[in-house]
């Protein structure tokens, strides 16, 4: 989504077009928003609202999109339907297996480290015994 730079003082009315493929429906009223991203906000919740009814008439909302306009009827930007579907996906959960994955890499991971870590803990006793020992034969 592209946002047409004009000033927000100019811009109390805007338009919706509707878009369907090749198909365009005007929107000859509009409506009045405070701003450009309160118009989008509009946009989107039309889109929203608009969504179920176009599956019930088995028609693909992914295809629609609004061209949404000044008082001039400049296009200030296009909001396609499918970013209600975007929004609408969960990204902060990932699969269960995805999940469970990671788990098992990380128990993986602590194994060995608190293996690699008792050797070398290992390594460093044999080490403070033989210099006690050397120490012990110098006295």
């Amino acid at each position: 989504m592209l946002f047409k730079d004009v000033p927000d003082s100019a811009m109390p009315h805007f338009f919706f077009d509707f878009c369907q493929g090749p198909d365009h429906c005007i929107d000859a009223q509009g409506t009045e928003f405070g701003s450009v991203e309160d118009a989008y906000l509009g946009a989107f919740q039309a889109a929203q609202d608009m969504w179920s009814e176009l599956l019930r008439k088995r028609q693909d909302p992914r295809r629609c999109f609004f061209e949404v306009r000044n008082a001039e009827r400049e296009v200030l930007f296009a909001l396609p339907f499918q970013e209600v579907m975007d929004s609408c996906r969960d990204r902060a959960t990932p699969a269960i297996q995805s999940i469970t994955e990671t788990v098992y890499a990380s128990a993986h991971r602590t194994r060995r480290a608190a293996q690699e870590f008792q050797e070398t803990l290992q390594a460093v006793r044999n080490t403070l015994a033989d210099s006690r020992a050397i120490l012990q034969d110098k006295t």
